[in-house]
């Protein structure tokens, strides 16, 4: 990523106001206010299935044959909320055919990320999920058809292995760096001997890429995931180097863009400049969701982001106004092969953003948040007592 590209994205970022969203008042055709009904109806549906859905994962079937019957079983029961629910509305965005697709592929990955690695929790697969969303509506909005071939599958991945290691506060910053220079190594095909199941199983999702790709092609994808490399490299430092405000904005603008640049291209074969600098100020904009929804677990971690910093500040809620801003303008700006989802995106993008202040209540005056959830799908106290289930099922767990 040219210093310039950081340069341009900081000073989009930087020009956006930190009043409240004026925006969402003006477009109610998107943001439309939702009725205290509606949002005991939408509580009413996500209870139900959410309640359904830890009854039956918790079963164990015995034989083969009895897991795909509980497979079948969830699915009909997402496909039958997809239907019933008006959150997200994705049959107002996309047809039974686009749905069917990509409900194929999204089962797909899912089988060969189990086929990998059996091992990988839920919560681990969830993430390697949620980045195949990302290129799934990449895919969409480029006009390709829905596909989940290996240099996704490897690439998100990775995520499990890689990204939770850079964050892990327990290992060491030189065993942090080691493993991160066996990585650039490989990228840069040079021979790499692994030395344990981590560096083992990185090393096969790295040819897994890079194998599908030849020339020119390998090259750029090569220089990505180096320059994305060298990005967690730097975010080490936000977990225990005193950082200026200015030097976590530029770290958090190279991680979060080169990651979503790189399923651009994993999505698209007809790279565009045009497309990737748009898709460089998407990944900065959904890593400031990231930090915006881990705010309090970085903030006990010690680990300086924009919004811990503006917490600290007192100004996390204009921090917040400004990616609400940042994500109208940059989304609202972009003109993609195929427009059907870019109002989805535009919208999802969002919602996500509001529901995320929503869900972290404490760092939030009760003004601001009264303002909000005029447009959340959900009442603030219905948040509240989900993320505290949230919360104890997860102590459950480990």
């Amino acid at each position: 990523m040219r210093q310039l590209q950081t340069q341009e994205i900081k000073a989009v970022w930087e020009a956006q106001p930190d009043r409240f969203p004026d925006f969402l008042a003006e477009n109610a055709d998107l943001f439309p206010h939702i009725t205290p009904a509606q949002k005991k109806e939408n509580e009413a549906l996500v209870q139900d299935f959410s309640q359904k859905m830890q009854k039956k994962l918790r079963q164990k079937p015995k034989d083969k044959a009895a897991q795909n019957a509980l497979e079948q079983e969830l699915e009909a029961d997402l496909m039958e909320l997809l239907e019933k629910e008006k959150i997200l509305s994705l049959y107002n965005w996309m047809d039974r055919q686009q749905l069917e697709a990509f409900k194929r592929e999204a089962k797909h990955f899912t089988n060969s990320v189990r086929a990998f690695d059996e091992s990988l929790r839920p919560a681990q697969i969830w993430q390697t999920l949620r980045n195949y969303f990302i290129y799934a509506m990449i895919l969409d909005m480029q006009g390709k058809e829905q596909h989940a071939g290996d240099p996704i599958l490897a690439y998100s991945l990775l995520y499990p292995y890689t990204d939770n290691y850079i964050d892990d506060a327990r290992i060491t910053r030189q065993d942090k760096e080691r493993y991160n220079r066996m990585i650039a190594s490989k990228l840069r095909d040079e021979t790499v001997t692994p030395h344990n199941a981590l560096e083992e199983k990185t090393c096969r999702l790295l040819d897994m890429i890079l194998t599908a790709y030849e020339g020119s092609a390998r090259k750029k994808i090569m220089e990505t995931l180096l320059e994305l490399l060298e990005a967690q490299n730097n975010s080490i430092r936000q977990q225990k180097t005193p950082l200026t405000e200015s030097q976590i904005l530029e770290i958090s603008i190279r991680k979060g863009s080169t990651s979503v640049l790189a399923d651009y291209l994993f999505a698209a074969t007809d790279w565009r400049e045009y497309e990737e600098n748009f898709y460089l100020k998407f990944g900065f904009l959904l890593q400031l969701v990231d930090d915006l929804q881990d705010i309090e677990e970085d903030r006990n971690a010690g680990s300086q982001t924009l919004m811990t910093g503006a917490e600290s500040r007192q100004q996390l809620e204009q921090y917040t106004n400004r990616l609400l801003w940042f994500s109208w303008h940059v989304i609202r700006d972009f003109e993609p092969v195929n427009p059907g989802l870019k109002g989805f995106v535009l919208k999802h993008c969002v919602e996500i953003s509001l529901l995320t202040a929503a869900a972290n209540q404490q760092f939030f005056s009760r003004e601001y948040l009264k303002a909000l959830e005029t447009y959340l799908p959900f009442s603030l106290d219905f948040l509240k007592k989900m993320k505290k289930q949230m919360l104890q099922s997860r102590q459950k767990m480990s």
